[in-house]
């Protein structure tokens, strides 16, 4: 009986060790996330900018401001 207890106390540890790993791995997975959303945000704002950028320069608002 006591054998069955101290096995059964050994995969409670062993379950513990890995549920503790798996936590450590989906707060590294989350950090990620949240670095790839941040890459993604600086990217469609860039793109944004660009065309912004490409809309003025073809309808000559820079060349109206300079001539002022």
């Amino acid at each position: 009986m006591e054998e069955n207890i101290n096995r059964i106390q050994l995969q409670l540890d062993k379950h513990s060790m890995q549920i503790a790993k798996l936590f450590s791995k989906i707060d590294d997975t989350n950090g990620a996330i949240q670095q790839i959303n941040k890459t993604m945000l600086q990217i469609k704002w860039s793109v944004y900018g660009a065309l912004g950028w490409y809309i003025i320069t073809q309808i000559g608002i820079i060349e109206a401001l300079s001539i002022v």
